[in-house]
């Protein structure tokens, strides 16, 4: 490092002792990547373990990539052992779980050439077409679940281990509603409604039951004692059958040798407690990133992977890592996937283990992304947020590194009454929408002290407001562009582009044999065993019928521009219906952008290049147009920083999506509302919303300007969040 910080004896110590297990907590923008970079080089230069036995695993394959490029530059720096460096493992867990089973797999009769399906719903799909019309679920469940809801279903049932309580297909409680149905409903409707709806449901008996939807507490009372304990009972019914068909389904997918990610997890573990394979894998050495992000069962990996072989098989609670076998860097703060992770257990680990004396607890305090004075306003802001009460993380406060060099060092409220811009004769959200607007009007980034647009970024609360913003800018006059970065976006949900430039490749070049068994797979619903028996004696004639169409349009249409050749493709191949069908819809303004590429392009190969610069940006979202204002959501801005933030829509209710029934909750399956309120976390959506905040007040280096359009605040909403600190 090149400054001496007020902490740096805790880094040094984080760094230079190697034989020591630490759980490292590191705020936003406290270094912790120079830190764990400089850790593996000073192992590299002292040689202290084994190459081939160190793994560093972190959350994604970018994060990994720079983590492997700092320490190789470090590792120059100090004149050290490249090929040392080159041994070791940089990669997520996936990637991790991957190369153990394809190493030693054949321990659990495992092929080595398993595919691993990015597409699960494709996967689902092929399995119950396997079925052969054998169904494995009771009319009563299937009657009451969609094919896309249990697919849902069932993986969440595997992921999360949920047990089965029962094999009685039918509910054994009696039905006594006569006092439901003859209750007085006097005057009020959603009683009498319900009471239809449970004749009608009474006569035609399947799942759902009707909804309550009266706040009558007489009523509800009444209800809950008569049909509480059947919702209960059913819900452990549907567990049973769900685990049972998630039982199948796995069978299914170790014939096929095709896995998902939580297959690559759940079988590695399998593998660590194998008899023989076990004294192979064991006795790693563990440098976790991003640990927070980290699940239960990913845990029960890396802690096992760290142990001895002979206590592997013991409760890793009461087993911990060898020492300087596991070294864990995180930030609980900056926990905001609750819906795949779990806060309290990486919270758990690092109570225990530092409370047992297993792991040291370091923390990170100073951070070199902003000055004092938003240091110390943060402090102020999150100490009452981040209490530690009903679940929620506890705060650690930041000291700043940095000497402030900008007046405008803070985090200010832009307020359209200031600007006389608050107006109701429009609806709210568009209102908000036109002043943002307003505000950039005619401005330059010298304006706010910036070299280009690309320094600023503009946060927004909901993924589903993104194109709301990014239409506004792109009707308004003498604003500046906007790129916006969608946190799920991917090159596979958009076949619009990627069939279209599948279809294109091969025409110009036939032996792309990748693309063309792409296209088979993804396009014409080939499974793989076919697609692999035509490319070995070319004996499937369905698959022989499109090859011959490749080769007529290559004959035919080479000439053509490319605008005609899209047009052509299109047709060929029925593109539009085919993506209907797996999709629901069409995006017909996609098809309108691909046109725009076809006319503006010289030829067919120029086409092709423009669409895979095209792909390439959607696909990895990589690509920063230095001209535009950066646009993210709150989740996909983890982990960057700018100096000036934007945050819009302070005031309005930032409200969970409505729950569809039946669930996973708290590891069971709930089939109402009713058992939802009694089962779940009231806590975990409001404590996520508050960490999400913490995540988008921390990418500032200079300034964060909330947009507050004046109207009386949602309940819900980030100004209500902040108003814990009245």
């Amino acid at each position: 490092m090149d400054m001496d910080l007020k902490d740096q004896a805790i880094r040094e110590r984080f760094i230079g002792e190697h034989g020591r297990n630490f759980s490292v907590i590191a705020p936003a923008g406290t270094g912790k990547t120079t830190a764990i970079t400089r850790r593996i080089a000073d192992i590299i230069m002292q040689q202290s373990i084994p190459p081939e036995r160190l793994a560093v695993v972190t959350y994604t394959n970018k994060a990994a990539e720079e983590l492997r490029q700092r320490t190789l530059l470090e590792v120059q720096k100090i004149d050290g052992n490249l090929n040392y460096c080159n041994k070791t493992f940089f990669g997520t867990i996936h990637a991790f779980a991957d190369q153990l089973l394809r190493k030693y797999g054949y321990f659990m009769n495992i092929n080595s050439n398993f595919e691993v399906e990015k597409n699960e719903h494709m996967l689902w799909g092929d399995f119950l077409r396997s079925l052969k019309g054998e169904s494995f679920i009771p009319s009563i469940i299937g009657n009451f679940v969609s094919r896309e809801s249990l697919y849902s279903l069932v993986m969440n049932h595997y992921n999360r281990r949920i047990g089965s309580f029962t094999t009685d297909s039918k509910v054994s409680l009696p039905l006594y509603l006569a006092p439901l149905l003859e209750f007085s409903a006097k005057s009020n409707g959603n009683i009498a409604r319900f009471q239809k709806n449970l004749r009608h449901w009474l006569q035609n008996q399947a799942f759902p039951f009707p909804k309550i939807e009266t706040s009558s507490k007489e009523f509800v009372a009444l209800y809950e004692h008569l049909l509480g304990p059947v919702e209960d009972e059913c819900s452990q019914i549907c567990a049973f059958y769900f685990n049972d068909l998630a039982e199948r389904f796995e069978q299914f997918r170790l014939r096929e040798g095709r896995f998902t990610f939580h297959d690559l997890i759940k079988f590695s573990i399998h593998l660590i407690h194998h008899e023989v394979a076990k004294n192979l894998l064991c006795n790693f050495f563990i440098i976790l990133d991003e640990a927070q992000d980290t699940d239960p069962q990913q845990f029960e990996l890396l802690l096992g992977i760290a142990q001895l072989p002979s206590v592997i098989n013991v409760d890793f609670w009461h087993n911990p890592p060898l020492p300087g076998h596991f070294c864990m860097v995180g930030d609980p703060q900056q926990s905001i996937y609750a819906d795949r992770t779990d806060v309290t257990f990486y919270q758990k680990i690092h109570e225990t283990f530092t409370g047992n004396g297993s792991f040291e607890a370091l923390h990170f305090s100073a951070t070199l992304r902003f000055g004092q004075n938003i240091a110390h306003q943060i402090n102020q802001i999150f100490a009452n947020i981040l209490d530690g009460k009903d679940g929620q993380v506890p705060f650690s406060s930041l000291t700043s590194a940095v000497e402030s060099s900008f007046i405008e060092e803070n985090i200010d409220t832009l307020s359209s009454y200031v600007h006389d811009w608050f107006r109701f004769d429009i609806a709210p959200f568009e209102d908000e929408l036109s002043f943002l607007c307003y505000f950039f009007r005619k401005k330059k980034p010298q304006n706010f002290n910036i070299s280009s647009w690309s320094e600023m970024a503009i946060l927004c609360p909901r993924k589903n407001w993104l194109c709301e913003i990014g239409d506004a800018f792109s009707i308004a006059v003498d604003v500046p562009k906007l790129q916006i970065h969608s946190a799920t976006q991917t090159y596979d949900e958009f076949p619009e582009f990627s069939w279209p430039h599948a279809l294109l490749t091969v025409v110009i070049n036939p032996q792309d044999h990748f693309e063309f068994s792409g296209i088979l797979h993804e396009i014409f619903g080939f499974p793989d065993a076919k697609i692999a028996c035509y490319f070995h004696s070319h004996d499937v004639p369905e698959i022989l019928i499109i090859e011959q169409n490749f080769q007529n349009i290559r004959s035919q249409c080479m000439a053509l521009s490319p605008l005609q050749m899209l047009d052509r493709l299109f047709h060929e191949f029925d593109l539009v219906s085919r993506i209907t069908a797996i999709r629901g819809d069409f995006r017909e303004e996609i098809k309108k952008e691909l046109q725009l590429l076809a006319a503006e392009s010289i030829c067919n190969a120029d086409f092709l290049a423009r669409l895979q610069k095209k792909s390439s940006e959607i696909y990895q979202s990589e690509w920063i147009d230095q001209e535009a204002i950066q646009l993210y959501t709150f989740h996909k801005a983890k982990g960057l920083e700018w100096p000036i933030v934007i945050i819009p829509f302070i005031n309005r209710k930032q409200m969970p999506a409505p729950r569809v029934f039946p669930d996973v909750v708290n590891q069971k399956i709930i089939i109402s509302k009713r058992q939802y309120e009694k089962w779940s976390d009231p806590h975990v959506y409001q404590n996520n919303t508050e960490r999400l905040l913490y995540v988008a007040l921390t990418r500032q280096k200079r300034q964060t300007i909330f947009v507050d359009d004046g109207r009386e605040p949602g309940s819900d909403s980030i100004t209500a969040i902040l108003g814990k600190l009245v």
